[in-house]
């Protein structure tokens, strides 16, 4: 096989392009549906990060309006209660526990903020274009993904003769 050479003209391997595959679209609109959800979660989470913040200095000010304590005991205190019960406050007055619940509320962000992102698959990808026909070609990376990817699904459809 000949391969024209498109180095002077306009070919789509030189552009930016976007492909939707019909197969692919239930496959797309629940990737974005888990996107969307992971970052509703990790929005959320941030959000109550920083209530508590403001629920822990209002306790060091006796004389806070309660108009904005209360409603951030409500929101904080069932979460921070989890804690208190575990470290008892030291001298009686020293209380501990939000540290541990901030400990607990890091880890939870930081698996919401690892939700999105994609696991390397668990077998191998048949290798399609070829480095050097890649490189031939004036295939991009996402380019050479997409292909990967229709190889893949080609050879699903066909019982994996491919």
């Amino acid at each position: 096989i000949r391969f024209k050479d498109y180095s002077s003209t306009n070919c789509l391997s030189m552009t930016n392009f976007a492909a939707i595959l019909l197969g692919d679209s239930v496959a797309v609109a629940v990737a974005v549906a888990g996107l969307v959800a992971a970052n509703g979660i990790l929005n959320f989470l941030n959000i109550y990060n920083t209530l508590l913040i403001c629920r822990l200095v209002l306790t060091w000010f006796p004389s806070a309006p309660p108009v904005i304590v209360s409603p951030l005991s409500t929101l904080c205190d069932p979460y921070l209660n989890i804690f208190r019960g575990l470290i008892p406050p030291l001298g009686g007055t020293l209380d501990l526990s939000p540290i541990l619940a901030f400990l607990v509320l890091n880890a939870f962000t930081s698996a919401a903020s690892a939700l999105p992102a994609e696991l390397p698959p668990t077998r191998a990808v048949p290798k399609i274009p070829s480095s050097s026909q890649s490189e031939f070609l004036n295939l991009t990376t996402t380019q050479e993904k997409w292909m990967r990817r229709i190889s893949d699904i080609g050879s699903k459809k066909s019982g994996g003769l491919n």
